[in-house]
């Protein structure tokens, strides 16, 4: 039934139904999140179905390199788990030139659990599993009862939009959309339509369907987004910017900054010497200054960038950790989103293969995410800046891995943070604003891709969003603030302006004298950002005498530096 013509076929197949669902999943996306689930899917396929018009001696080969491609291009939370899904095809398929129905739903079977393996989800969470789990239990009893194989298919598809739908009445329990809890019902999960997207192309494949001839044509030509030049950017085109900013990047900044020669990675032009820890992180492309702008001493030691607001590969990652490493191991900071936290799992079990110890650390500092009795739950912010800078002075000095990983820790568990949006940022591949958010009014809890917070209202004077945030954030902190000296973080978001930041840090001051609290140390500026989003986050670090040793310690970034 299947074979390697046959599978290639039908990647062409889903190529284009995730082309022509792009803006549909876009949409679902950006309910819950930053809005660009279609957009990665598109990039993803659009790659796969360009390599597999090489040969391969078996299918095993084909779901392979497919299954590599898609970690690499997709990134983000769904990157390494449709990948997981793919590479079980790898293995069941091994050495075979076809493959027969009951191989095929042991794939699924496979990948069913690889998936679950991998996200840790179960059903009922509001994840991909949702619309994957029925599919495949209801395929395996199609199967099993000898129905017709496009019948049996015609009844999964269905199995698979019925469960991708029943998400919109979930509240989330798993992946980025759970920080929202309550707040994620009525919205369709992303990843589950996907998976329905899959399911229903199969249907048609076996009913005849067959993927158009776009010789040629890129992800952004075929759906409208080939604008010259898009509306209110000064970019070249969409699929070239992340790449095009990293070169521009090192052109700028050659004291500090390399590229490598693997895509997306950065590394310090002067490496620390050998027996020292180093510093990697991966992340999306689109928040410059980070985290390029803290490479170098007392910072960072290597840098992977993914595409626009999705998380850096497993892959990627894992290449970030080998330009970091000096013989001593490797702190990975890991800023706690679902995509995140898969591919740096993946890029830790690659990092070992490779014998390189790896230290993750996980750095959530969102109060609007959950409460502190449950910090690890809690999504990452600007805050972020002070474990990297007091990890990364650490690590200058020749401290041990566990050492730096603890004080990083430290300084996390130390670290509070309240986002605030006022606009929406626009999209660089299409000019358009990435959520919703009328004039006048404000988000309090937002992320760093204006996903939705826990208060919407009107927009209220700057000191009085201070006081509000000041009161949340030293109320968390409280059991932490008994030497009275706290360090503050004003972060724009990209599109507020210098003065206005300035006169958030004025009453930031104030509220904090009022509450018998010095400011140890204060930084101010637009360092984590998206695009032209509106908006700030103002983060407060409980100091402790080690962890304000370590952040007064010289810093040599390209766009960060200390004193």
């Amino acid at each position: 039934m299947l074979d390697i013509q046959t599978a290639r076929e039908l990647f062409e197949l889903l190529e284009e139904r995730f082309e022509e669902n792009a803006d549909r999943l876009n949409r679902l996306d950006a309910g819950v999140g930053d809005g660009d689930h279609g957009t990665s899917m598109r990039r993803a396929f659009w790659v796969v179905r360009q390599a597999l018009k090489g040969e391969f001696a078996t299918l095993g080969e084909l779901f392979d390199c497919a299954a590599n491609l898609i970690a690499e291009n997709t990134g983000g939370a769904i990157g390494p788990l449709l990948a997981a899904l793919i590479a079980e095809g790898g293995v069941v398929f091994q050495g075979k030139k076809g493959a027969h129905i009951d191989e095929i739903v042991f794939f699924f079977e496979k990948g069913l659990g690889a998936i679950k393996d991998v996200g840790g989800a179960a059903e009922g969470e509001k994840t991909l599993i949702d619309s994957l789990a029925p599919a495949v239990k209801i395929l395996r009893q199609q199967v099993d009862e000898n129905t017709p194989v496009l019948t049996a298919f015609e009844r999964t598809a269905r199995a698979a939009e019925q469960g991708a739908l029943a998400t919109i009445d979930l509240a989330a329990r798993h992946g980025r959309a759970r920080f929202l809890g309550e707040r994620s019902r009525g919205y369709q999960d992303g990843g589950a339509a996907s998976i329905a997207i899959l399911f229903e192309a199969i249907r048609d494949f076996l009913g005849g369907a067959r993927a158009k001839s776009r010789v040629g044509k890129t992800p952004y030509q075929n759906n409208g987004y080939a604008l010259n030049p898009v509306p209110g950017k000064f970019i070249n085109h969409p699929d070239q910017a992340i790449r095009e900013e990293l070169e521009g990047l090192a052109l700028a900044y050659p004291r500090h900054i390399q590229l490598t020669q693997v895509p997306g990675v950065l590394r310090r032009v002067h490496p620390k010497e050998q027996g020292k820890v180093g510093l990697a992180i991966g992340h999306g492309g689109g928040h410059t200054p980070s985290m390029a702008g803290f490479i170098g001493r007392g910072l960072l030691d290597a840098d992977a960038y993914g595409p626009l607001f999705t998380c850096a590969s497993g892959l990627r990652i894992a290449q970030a950790i080998e330009q970091a490493d000096c013989g001593a191991g490797v702190v990975l900071l890991v800023s706690n989103h679902a995509g995140d936290v898969l591919n740096a799992r993946l890029a830790v079990q690659r990092a070992k293969s490779l014998h390189i110890p790896v230290r993750p650390v996980s750095l959530g500092d969102d109060v609007a995410t959950a409460p502190r009795n449950q910090l690890s739950e809690r999504r990452g912010l600007g805050g972020l800046l002070f474990a990297l800078k007091v990890g990364g002075a650490a690590a200058e000095a020749g401290l041990e891995l566990e050492q730096v990983a603890g004080l990083m820790a430290l300084a996390n568990e130390r670290t509070a943070t309240l986002a605030v949006a006022v606009r929406a940022p626009t999209h660089p591949a299409t000019g358009i604003a990435m959520f919703e958010l009328e004039r006048g009014q404000m988000e309090i809890g937002t992320g760093v891709h204006g996903e939705v917070g826990v208060y919407r209202g009107p927009h209220l004077q700057a000191d009085d969003i201070i006081d509000l945030l000041v009161d949340e954030l030293t109320a968390d902190l409280k059991l932490m603030l008994k030497n009275k000296r706290v360090w503050v973080f004003i972060n724009g978001s990209g599109g507020t302006s210098l003065m206005e930041l300035h006169i958030l840090f004025r009453r930031t001051a104030h509220r904090l004298a009022e509450k018998n609290l010095a400011v140890a140390s204060s930084v101010v500026g637009s360092y984590f950002t998206t695009q032209d989003m509106g908006g700030f986050s103002l983060s407060l670090g409980a100091l402790d005498e080690d962890l304000e040793y370590w952040w007064n310690q010289v810093a040599d970034g390209a766009l960060f530096r200390w004193p």
